[in-house]
């Protein structure tokens, strides 16, 4: 039986029994990862064993995720993984990049800040290389130091997209939709409902910078139950960004940057108090 290696991508054969009748794991003669191959069950008994084995190989979609082992890491994962994608996950950026050479996947979503080799460098590794020009690339994180929220992380590495680790479960799909149109359901919102979940965007964004840029000051102001007070230079900075960017019939009629933050900081208290109970 041939079968794709799911960690390397390489071709090989293996010499299993037909039709199978238990679990079998095989290992992959290149990088040594092993699979599991199962027998079919009731629901497949019109499908040969063959079949059921091929499920391993890669799906028509193939992406990788670069990040530290997180909960985030996790939700990313298993929605791809709903939307069809056969998904690898690595910690560090130098063996994310030698991967994706080798592989080749169709979507590498990459942590702006990886061991051995940051997101960034292998974005721009990948964007150098002609063979990868058709991989779209996916940043995590809030990029800017001096520049604060003063560009379009899209436009920087050669990234196609930008999101944080505060996107909604719909946000993220519809991202996906966008760099893959026969992927999942295309939801377009009316234009008046998009100004609302672009401020959304924008508000988690400004956070999520504060949060990377600030994070000594932001855990002393969760724990000392001061957060606003002292972060009330970087708050305004960050409002006055956010401000000149929202619509003034949003800011109006909303308290979306307010809410942001105060629900960051419940989250937050909500932890050390589960944490200080144990």
């Amino acid at each position: 039986m041939e079968l794709t290696c799911r960690q390397c991508a390489s071709r090989f054969r293996a010499v299993v029994p037909v039709p199978l009748t238990a679990p079998v794991r095989v290992v992959c003669p290149s990088c040594g990862n092993q699979m599991v191959l199962k027998p079919r069950t009731a629901t497949e008994s019109g499908r040969s064993a063959i079949d059921a084995a091929e499920r391993l190989a890669p799906a028509s979609r193939r992406a990788v995720i670069a990040d530290e082992l997180r909960p985030f890491r996790a939700f990313l994962g298993d929605h791809l993984v709903q939307l069809g994608f056969d998904v690898d996950y690595f910690d560090a950026g130098d063996t994310t990049l030698d991967f994706v050479r080798r592989s080749r996947p169709e979507l590498l979503i990459v942590n702006v800040y990886l061991q051995g080799m940051l997101g960034v460098e292998v974005t721009e590794a990948i964007r150098a290389d002609a063979a990868l020009a058709p991989m779209r690339v996916i940043l995590i994180g809030a990029l800017f130091r001096a520049n604060r929220f003063r560009a379009n992380p899209t436009n920087l590495y050669g990234a196609d997209e930008y999101i944080e680790e505060q996107i909604p479960e719909k946000e993220f799909r519809q991202i996906i939709h966008k760099l893959f149109p026969d992927v999942g359901e295309g939801v377009v919102a009316p234009a008046g409902l998009r100004e609302y979940d672009d401020a959304r965007r924008l508000a988690r964004l400004i956070l999520s910078d504060i949060i990377i840029y600030h994070a000594a000051k932001v855990e002393q102001g969760i724990r000392a139950d001061n957060f606003f007070e002292l972060l009330r230079d970087e708050i305004a900075e960050g409002r006055q960004y956010y401000e000149s960017r929202v619509p003034i019939h949003v800011r109006r009629e909303t308290e979306i940057f307010s809410e942001t933050l105060h629900q960051f900081v419940d989250m937050k208290r909500e932890e050390l108090e589960k944490v200080s109970t144990k």
